[in-house]
């Protein structure tokens, strides 16, 4: 994101007659945050007193054993794989202690649901039955473009010593976000139009549950910034 920034403090120079660039980063801040965008950074560039332009990076990359959580039957064992880095960059105007912003973010992937079956497993996929000899993993994959709008709310608060806390709420929008499922097990099995039908209708049945919940990740973050004035 540094490469962005460069360009956003260039460009904002030029937008401003009569504000050299120096003038423009007297104000810049960088901060780490932590919630659900990730563990990471971000660096605030003004572009006058109310507006600023924002860009940082969250860490995931991590995997969440969910093995006997939300009623997950015996004999499975339930893996939730996330995204490795978040990419923001947006522009935000402030009002006093709130702020009020709108970017792009980027996935370098997309986050996966992975339940693996153990021997004795007897497993409903759409309607059809099926063995753990038949099935071994069923995995679920929200599937959306890499890049989507966000739109969030903000407070901030200044600390001693040009420290200042911040908080965000909002939601990234992933409009034409899908399931998608695919299966590894016995290859003559997997490959029977019975069994591809009966995956299709488990899709679209995880979809229907889900709902419009597909369409947002939530943007809970907390951070420090620090102003380098």
């Amino acid at each position: 994101m540094t490469r962005f920034t460069l360009i956003a403090v260039a460009a904002l120079s030029l937008l401003a007659p009569g504000r050299p660039a120096r003038a423009l980063q007297e104000h810049v801040a960088v901060g780490a945050r932590l919630g659900t965008l990730g563990i990471g950074a971000d660096a605030v560039v003004p572009m006058n007193e109310r507006f600023t332009v924002r860009g940082g990076v969250g860490f995931l990359g991590f995997d969440v054993d969910l093995t006997g959580r939300f009623g997950l039957a015996d004999n499975r064992t339930a893996e939730l794989s996330l995204p490795s880095a978040l990419y923001t960059f947006g522009a935000e105007a402030s009002f006093g202690v709130l702020r009020a912003g709108a970017g792009l973010l980027v996935r370098s992937g997309d986050p996966a649901y992975e339940i693996t079956y153990g021997t004795g497993a007897t497993i409903d996929i759409g309607g059809g039955f099926y063995t753990q000899s038949d099935v071994r993993t069923l995995t679920t994959t929200l599937v959306s473009g890499s890049t989507a709008p966000y739109v969030l709310l903000g407070i901030d608060s200044d600390l001693p010593n040009r420290l200042g806390f911040f908080a965000d709420l909002g939601a990234v929008l992933m409009l034409d976000a899908g399931f998608e499922m695919t299966a590894t097990g016995d290859p003559a099995v997997l490959n029977s139009a019975a069994f591809r039908s009966d995956l299709e209708a488990e899709r679209r049945e995880a979809e229907d549950d889900a709902g419009g919940f597909v369409n947002y990740w939530p943007i809970v973050s907390v951070g420090l910034r620090y102003g380098l004035r």
